[in-house]
């Protein structure tokens, strides 16, 4: 009984949030509070969090970057757009701490969770839910990544497509900022193009509906949408001697779609362990009957998404290409992370959002859909259920457990007073952790045998090095420039080279959530 009347208000207040005044004191009063303490939870978190080289990455790229057509060639083998690193430039001027990303990370996540909780037609527990569910409280808040401006765009494109018609000027801006934050969201934006395309030419040339002042402002919008997507798309490409994620799977293998459909419980039932080696886990997936259930579960959810947007079909062809792309992406190119399929949980967040303001078209048997659409309410928060334990047991484990040792190591050498020594560096990925928090420049990175400060992922960097051939570049530096080296490597060397050599093991730092970034120092002091 309790359920039923639940279920009830949370269909009224669907109903009211689709009726209400923008400005309406209620919902901005819970948007503020929520927000607010979002934002204290988020940023405790943060403080806690060691950023990892795929934030440093970031970083760095933005910090040494000496203008933004040299940013554009810095990433060319990066496999994202550069709207990230262009948000990030200005601000690494202001200060070569990368603590200023992640101030500013938190602020568009903190904006995304207002404006979620302010327009979204959703109950406000599902909005609590939501907001403290594990892509939002945690990989899309206190990991400092571009997927979460990609996720305030959506948001943003979700409070306009109302009056859609009256703004798809505004969309089509939106959507061009969109396709250049991820491979991902491009992949999200090309469904909303062509969804929006769809329903404008049914509705202009079939219904005729659109007035002449409105067909102009959408084709406009249209241009700029094709205009996002094919500039994306260019800087996307990648140069001929990449050496990141280069193969490409064409071959249809059965077993491996069934595989890539598993991927779905990543997104729609994030529950990592609590445990040190957390991030990327997933509590379930250790349960012999979660694991028999896994791909008719995956299935079946989209299947009751399919039915539920069967009289919307402009929501429904954004799930359903979204969809299929993300996980045809996952299967012809890369595999990606929670954090990857992070996306198509958005993808079903943003359809059950404009579902209802969607045009609604009649066909036989639709109750089916109506059917459907009835169990959204507590499927919805059986969910976020799942996503609240998930982000809760993220960031309390993040916390307790070193995420990344690179901020330590950093600190070590700052307070040894050795920070302005020539260093040698491997495995580069790994100290380039390190080197985001020295506000070091550059130091020499075996993999590839260069300078640097960021990975620069191409095929120089591909092969093999020992860790005598590391030693020996070290004795070669030492010996040209006439100063000690200081070795950074994320693994032990062999006493034998050790005592050969003469070094001396500074420090180490080891055991943590990224495995491969803990750090051993050595110095080779010159002979």
């Amino acid at each position: 009984m309790f359920f039923q009347e639940f279920l009830q208000s949370l269909q009224q207040e669907s109903k009211a949030s689709d009726r209400s005044d923008p400005l309406d004191k209620k919902h901005s009063l819970h948007a503020f509070w929520l927000t607010l303490v979002f934002l204290i939870v988020c940023s405790y978190g943060a403080i806690h969090h060691e950023m990892w080289r795929d934030e440093i990455q970031a970083w760095l790229l933005a910090r040494d970057s000496t203008s933004i057509l040299n940013l554009f060639a810095n990433m060319k083998y990066e496999g994202h757009p550069a709207l990230w690193h262009l948000c990030l430039m200005p601000l690494s001027r202001l200060s070569a701490s990368p603590v200023m990303m992640q101030i500013f990370h938190l602020l568009i996540a903190a904006t995304t969770v207002f404006l979620f909780t302010r327009y979204a037609p959703f109950h406000l527990l599902i909005k609590f839910l939501f907001a403290f569910g594990y892509f939002s409280l945690y990989e899309y808040a206190i990991v400092a990544r571009n997927y979460a401006i990609g996720v305030l765009l959506i948001t943003i494109f979700c409070v306009l497509y109302k009056d859609r018609y009256k703004h798809f000027v505004w969309i089509g801006f939106t959507l061009i900022l969109l396709a250049h934050t991820s491979v991902h969201a491009l992949i999200v934006t090309i469904a909303i193009g062509i969804a929006l395309l769809c329903e404008f030419l049914y509705f202009h040339y079939y219904k005729k509906e659109i007035s002449i002042d409105s067909r102009q402002r959408v084709w406009f919008g249209f241009v700029l949408i094709g205009f996002g997507i094919l500039t994306a798309i260019i800087q996307l490409n990648p140069p001929a001697d990449s050496g990141f994620a280069t193969a490409w799977n064409f071959k249809f293998n059965f077993q491996r779609v069934n595989n890539i459909v598993k991927i779905l419980t990543n997104a729609f039932l994030p529950l990592p362990r609590a445990a040190m080696g957390f991030w990327n886990s997933h509590q379930l997936h250790s349960s012999a009957f979660f694991q028999f259930i896994r791909l008719p579960l995956c299935y079946l959810l989209i299947f009751w998404c399919i039915l539920r947007f069967l009289k919307r079909p402009t929501a429904l062809i954004i799930y359903l290409i979204a969809t299929v792309g993300l996980l045809s992406f996952f299967y012809i190119k890369y595999g990606g992370s929670m954090r990857h399929h992070g996306f198509l949980f958005i993808t079903f967040v943003l359809t059950s959002w404009i579902c209802n303001t969607c045009p609604e078209f009649r066909f036989p048997f639709d109750k089916v859909s109506t059917v459907a659409q009835s169990f959204f309410g507590p499927v919805f928060i059986i969910l976020l259920v799942f996503h609240f334990l998930g982000g809760i047991t993220a960031l309390t484990s993040d916390v307790q457990y070193v995420f990344s040792h690179g901020k330590r190591t950093a600190e070590y050498i700052k307070a040894q007073g050795i920070e302005d020594m020539m260093m040698v560096g491997d495995t580069d990925f790994a100290v380039s952790t390190v080197v985001g928090y020295l506000k070091k420049k550059e130091v020499f990175y075996s993999k590839g045998s260069r300078f640097g400060s960021f990975v620069r992922w191409d095929k120089a960097r591909t092969h093999g090095v020992s860790n005598e051939e590391i030693i020996r570049e070290a004795i070669v530096l030492s010996t040209k420039y006439m100063q000690d080296i200081l070795i950074i490597l994320n693994r032990a060397l062999e006493e034998e080279l050790v005592e050969q050599y003469q070094l001396t093991l500074l420090t180490q730092f080891t055991g943590s959530t990224i495995g491969n970034e803990g750090f051993h120092l050595y110095m080779l002091q010159l002979p």
